[in-house]
């Protein structure tokens, strides 16, 4: 069995339209072509989130949930990488990439989740771009029923995985699901990458990428992981995942998934 030279992995969060996968597809595309030009598994993640939060069929970034006041959007997103190194932002407003603040605090920062004003400030300091949402928010039409975007690569050496959120709809102000949790909604690590995805609650009370994980340490083949993850919820839990190793990967949803991948095999 040929292990990856390179490989990512997207997806559009459980219950995207299957249909939808051009999105993911051009994620993937742009995670592979920079990894091909030198970049690393991270950077790569990272940006083939910022092309999902770009599209508003998807629940992250142009395409997030109004909160139960009916105006506000708060958004969480997160990065890992095998080298134990994660960065995260919860409760961010009028704030288009937060995958971009929170690839910001993995990098820069001594603490690995920021939340609200505070990853605003944080931004401002290291000169991370935001563009705002405010506009796009009041006009866009809202999109089908889905839940977080997310991608795992890897870059031939290091794994990596990145998360975008656009939140509950409807729900508490201040809610943070599973999303900017280590080992929640992500994990990463020298065996591979997981990335979740659906009803965050149940998956953060389950620890949910960490367990995953967990079987690829103890050998489960990334098809079995995938499959056996979703018999961990009732049926009435939304889930998914994609997963990746050196020489496999996999991506299942309950209730349907938009998802792409792309894989470049050692010669």
């Amino acid at each position: 069995m040929r292990n990856f030279q390179r490989a990512v992995l997207t997806h559009g969060g459980a219950g995207s339209d299957p249909k939808d996968f051009d999105g993911p597809k051009s994620a993937a595309r742009r995670g592979m072509d920079l990894m091909v030009n030198g970049g690393t598994a991270l950077t790569a993640v990272v940006d083939a989130v910022k092309v999902l939060e770009d599209d508003p069929r998807f629940n992250a970034g142009s395409g997030s949930k109004l909160r139960i006041d009916g105006c506000t959007m708060q958004l969480d997103a997160s990065c890992m990488t095998s080298g134990n190194e994660f960065g995260a932002v919860a409760c961010v407003e009028n704030i288009k990439n937060p995958i971009a603040i929170a690839h910001g605090v993995l990098r820069h920062s001594p603490h690995i989740l920021l939340v609200g004003d505070g990853a605003r400030i944080f931004a401002e300091e290291f000169n991370i771009p935001m563009t705002g949402l405010k506009a796009l928010g009041q006009t866009k039409t809202p999109g089908t029923s889905c839940d977080t975007v997310g991608a795992v690569a890897f870059d031939g050496t290091t794994f990596a995985a990145a998360l975008s959120s656009g939140g509950l709809e409807k729900s508490a102000m201040g809610r943070v699901g599973d999303v900017p949790l280590p080992g929640c909604g992500l994990f990463c690590g020298t065996s591979g990458a997981v990335a979740c995805t659906g009803d965050g609650e149940f998956i953060a009370l389950k620890l949910l990428a960490k367990e995953v994980y967990t079987w690829l340490e103890n050998s489960m083949s990334p098809d079995e992981a995938a499959q056996k993850a979703i018999t961990l919820f009732d049926p009435s839990v939304d889930i998914g995942l994609i997963i990746l190793t050196r020489n496999g990967f996999a991506s299942n949803a309950r209730n349907g998934m938009a998802w792409s991948h792309i894989t470049e095999s050692q010669q």
